[in-house]
């Protein structure tokens, strides 16, 4: 039997676990109107940074990539990407190790 919580999962207990494992909300991105148009959270560490892009419920984009990316768009420097729906997205984000292992040869 599922719970109530489960039924209805809610992405801002996954906010506050972002936060509480070292992310920043960034200002509001806004459109000319002052109307909200998403919300970025973000993490560095070292030479990646980890990226949350909320657009709306179910349009949410996260990434690790390299420090000098850009963007959330810059494939070249992402290490790891994902977009879907917030608490999908939230969840995988959570579950990413504190740091990536990278090996170079």
């Amino acid at each position: 039997m599922t719970s109530s919580a489960e039924a209805h999962p809610d992405p801002s207990i996954r906010l506050r676990q972002l936060v509480a494992r070292g992310f920043r909300l960034m200002p509001p991105v806004r459109d000319t109107d002052g109307e909200l148009m998403a919300l970025i959270y973000v993490r560095p560490s070292g030479d990646i940074i980890d990226i949350v892009e909320l657009r709306g419920e179910d349009d949410v984009r996260a990434a690790r990539v390299s420090r000098g990316a850009h963007t959330l768009d810059d494939l070249s420097a992402a290490h790891w990407r994902t977009a879907g729906a917030a608490c999908d997205v939230l969840d995988q984000v959570l579950a990413l190790p504190e740091r990536l292992i990278i090996v170079r040869t």
